[in-house]
């Protein structure tokens, strides 16, 4: 044998398992592999960088700066209530709707597209409902990866698939001809989380991955995290009163955050506010109590809200008062916080105990603590002021939702490039993203910021392995020698296995030329076996994508940081799905396409 063939061999192997037991960081493997081949000649150092000019690498850079992008203008958020809407706030019935929505979603727009996009959204729900992100990501993104067989161009495997057979003058499939086998691999993907995601996703992670300050912040202090929006409608006892006279705080113990008037925001609440009828009014305190005061004051419930993410225009923080403070020595009441920062004390901590009520006449303290709710824009200000110690990281970041439209329109016209114009990938969605800088979306260093460059130098380190197993023919070996084993096999067996051989192919190098090389040697195959050439190159192009076992593919590794994922992750909830994959694939093929 080729010495070279086996110096890839054993290089291959090394960095599977090192990708596999984690001796180190995922991307630092991919580099040492990179480097180990041009040491060993197997590749030219021109063949080594080519990993980092390559269309992957800018196209998942690309997808990056647009999610931030479209978080940024608060479509991300407009998404998630929509599906929460529609969904509620089950775990499971998240990630089935999600699942669904992002599978049908990338048979047209690729699958790279649909998980950039849902990517945000999914991290936005994580925080709302508190649930794990690691048992959100990883079903949104291989339900990606199944919704790109739906389509002859959801997928790049099965995109190039048509060119290798016009190339060849053999008839091409239509744009819907594999639509039954990705619905039934996408149905039989989301009945795969919804029974067996609580043994195969990863368990909760550290609190930092789904928890907010603010919900970290009410959870140490015992505070309820649920707001209330109620309408005040005609013949309310609330109407005519101010927010003191109607004992909310004293009697209720909750706390008014906003008011609604002809739809606008108002967190300028001075005490002697009068209440309106057709006001909105947003509390926040218990169940039990907000129950009370709801029906003590005959109030409606809106149907539009009924539970917060702590409020998307504000936030909570924790502030301690020093002794420098011009406060000390003052009353709450003498304090203008509502019109100096729109802020509302929802706890007074004083004297090692919780001041449960008559926080307005409480002697202010030097060492007092306040849990504080305002505008992201106000609690700022918290920070740069000498009067207060901010206890509480702000998660505040500016959105633009006044850019919602330009966002939405850069995203959609790099996908319309891309299925249109037959652009590169990498090329359709860098379009998209600088037309995102300069519509003011975000900015330069906040696209700078967004991309994981983990993530970068990972795959840019892995694609330099599938050019060694190219050059060096140990693919070639490997496929021709499946070749041979399989003859005067059954047909279902040849399905199979070519189907299990091309899963591996997906692992180590680009599904595109693992079909480029596959299709010219099973076309050869099918003069000899009881198979059509066209089910055989179905099964190549379907099977390249199959691709759930390691973090290799740009989806995966996309997801594996915010995540929280590690390699072990993958093997399990994905080793499974691709044996159903290719199940799947060669029943069907078997049945209905022979």
């Amino acid at each position: 044998m080729d010495p070279q063939l086996l110096i890839v061999f054993a290089i291959l192997g090394l960095t599977v398992t090192l990708i596999v037991t984690e001796a180190f960081r995922i991307d630092v493997v991919a580099i040492l592999a990179m480097l180990s081949l041009v040491w060993a000649g197997s590749i030219t150092p021109e063949q080594a960088r080519s990993g980092f000019s390559s269309n992957a690498v800018f196209a998942i850079i690309a997808v990056m700066i647009m999610g931030r992008g479209l978080y940024k203008s608060g479509i991300t958020e407009r998404i998630a209530n929509f599906i929460l809407q529609i969904a509620g706030a089950g775990r499971r019935q998240i990630i089935s709707t999600v699942s669904v929505t992002v599978g049908l979603m990338s048979g047209l727009m690729q699958n790279l597209g649909a998980a950039a996009l849902f990517l945000p959204v999914m991290t936005g729900i994580s925080k709302r409902e508190q649930i794990s992100i690691s048992s959100l990501l990883m079903p949104m993104g291989f339900a990606a990866l199944l919704g790109g067989t739906l389509t002859m161009v959801g997928t790049s495997s099965l995109i190039v698939l048509n060119d290798l057979l016009t190339a060849r003058g053999l008839s091409t499939f239509g744009l819907f001809s594999v639509f039954p086998i990705g619905l039934v691999l996408l149905i039989v993907g989301v009945g795969y989380f919804s029974l067996l995601g609580p043994y195969v996703l990863p368990s909760k992670r550290e609190e930092s991955d789904t928890t907010s300050p603010g919900q970290k912040l009410l959870n140490v202090w015992g505070l309820s995290d649920t707001i209330y929006i109620f309408r005040i409608p005609s013949g309310s006892a609330l109407i005519g009163k101010s927010a003191e006279e109607s004992r909310m705080g004293a009697n209720y113990n909750i706390n008014l955050l906003e008011v609604y008037d002809d739809e606008q925001s108002d967190y300028d609440i001075w005490r002697e506010i009068r209440f309106q009828k057709q006001q909105k009014i947003v509390v926040q305190g218990q169940e039990g109590d907000v129950e009370a005061f709801k029906s003590t004051y005959g109030l409606e419930l809106t149907e539009e809200e009924d539970k917060s993410d702590l409020g998307s225009s504000g936030g909570y923080i924790e502030v301690v008062i020093p002794a420098r403070s011009s406060l000390v020595g003052k009353t709450l009441r003498d304090v203008p916080l509502r019109d100096t920062y729109n802020a509302q004390v929802v706890l007074f901590f004083s004297e090692s105990e919780v001041v449960e009520k008559g926080w307005a006449d409480r002697v202010i303290q030097a060492g007092d603590t306040m849990v504080l709710h305002a505008k992201w824009e106000s609690l700022e200000f918290f920070r740069q002021s000498e009067n207060f110690i901010t206890v509480t990281p702000l998660e505040y970041e500016p959105k633009h939702p006044e850019k919602a439209w330009l966002s939405v329109g850069s995203f959609a016209g790099a996908i319309g490039l891309v299925l249109a114009l037959d652009l590169s990938i990498s090329i359709g969605f860098l379009t998209g993203a600088i037309a995102m800088i300069l519509g003011g979306v975000l900015t330069i260093e906040e696209a700078y910021r967004s991309v994981e460059w983990k993530v970068v130098f990972l795959i840019a380190g892995l694609i330099p392995i599938g050019i060694a197993m190219e050059e060096s023919g140990a693919a070639s070996v490997i496929a021709q020698t499946l070749v041979a084993l399989v003859q005067g096999v059954h047909p279902f067996l040849i399905l199979f296995s070519l189907g299990l051989l091309m899963t591996f192919f997906s692992l180590v190098m680009s599904n595109v030329a693992a079909t480029v090389l596959m299709v010219p040697l099973v076309l050869e195959m099918a003069g000899t076996i009881d198979l059509t050439a066209q089910v055989l190159v179905l099964q190549v192009g379907l099977c390249a994508a199959n691709s759930f076992i390691l973090p290799t593919h740009h989806v995966n590794a996309l997801l594996m940081t915010p995540g929280g994922y590690r390699v072990p992750d993958y093997l399990r909830a994905g080793s499974a799905l691709s044996l159903i994959f290719v199940l799947v694939t060669t029943t069907m093929l078997y049945l209905f396409y022979l």
